[in-house]
């Protein structure tokens, strides 16, 4: 033996993990990294896509996006404008952003910050 004594390898630090800006994520109770938190929710809305108007429901909603139910077909990367409850006061304004994730129910949009 060399004389040395031997070191177990340290435990990986349970730090919070951070976006590239050094902002955090929050980690939902499903496990999920979010850089917002969601609220559950169920308001009535209109939104703007490709120059017509359509009806949905506000499911949820983040600082960052929010899922509408519609039955419209829609893609991925249109553009929309929403309006709904997203000030403090929870009065109604639009919000511009872009479709990110589709399913049978209706579709996520990211905000343009």
């Amino acid at each position: 033996m060399t004389g040395k004594s031997f070191k177990p390898p340290r435990k990986a630090s349970r730090r919070q993990p951070t976006h590239e800006d050094g902002r955090r994520l929050r980690r939902s109770r499903n496990r999920q990294i979010r850089r917002y938190a969601r609220t559950q929710c169920s308001e009535d809305t209109h939104f703007a896509a490709n120059r017509m108007l359509f009806e949905g429901k506000i499911k949820n909603l983040s600082a960052g996006g929010t899922y509408i139910q519609s039955k419209g077909r829609f893609i991925i990367g249109q553009d929309v404008v929403v309006a709904g409850p997203f000030a403090e006061d929870r009065s109604e304004v639009k919000r511009r952003g872009k479709i990110v994730r589709l399913d049978s129910q209706g579709f996520a949009v990211s905000f343009l910050l």
